[in-house]
């Protein structure tokens, strides 16, 4: 994980937390050893290749996780609270944020 976080590229700031401060200090644990070390552990380990999955696994499930939510909060502000799609407001407006009602009827729309 320190490698990971190394390739990151993190580093400290004003508002560190303590377990930011566990993570820079992860990074500087394992930025001091040989990348031999990581490459004898992934090649002689008979577990590595499974716990590289499991890692990508994790970091999939995790953006599912996020991006649901984020799925969660637009549905809400598109259709409301009871899942209707407010018929007044045009969708893509609404979407982005711009509430200004646009009712042009279909009658005046030129035909190609």
């Amino acid at each position: 994980m320190g490698r990971v976080l190394e390739k990151f590229g993190l580093g400290s700031s004003p508002i560190n937390t303590k377990g930011y401060e566990t993570l820079l200090n992860l990074v500087e644990n394992t930025k001091g050893d040989n990348f031999d070390l990581d490459y004898g552990l992934f090649m002689y380990n008979h577990n590595a290749l499974e716990q590289l999955e499991r890692l990508d696994m994790a970091f999939k499930l995790l953006k599912e996780d996020l991006f649901g939510r984020l799925l969660q909060v637009y549905r809400k502000q598109l259709f409301g609270d009871n899942g209707e799609v407010d018929k007044k407001v045009w969708l893509p407006q609404k979407f982005l944020g711009n509430e200004s009602l646009i009712d042009t009827p279909l009658d005046n729309v030129r035909q190609e």
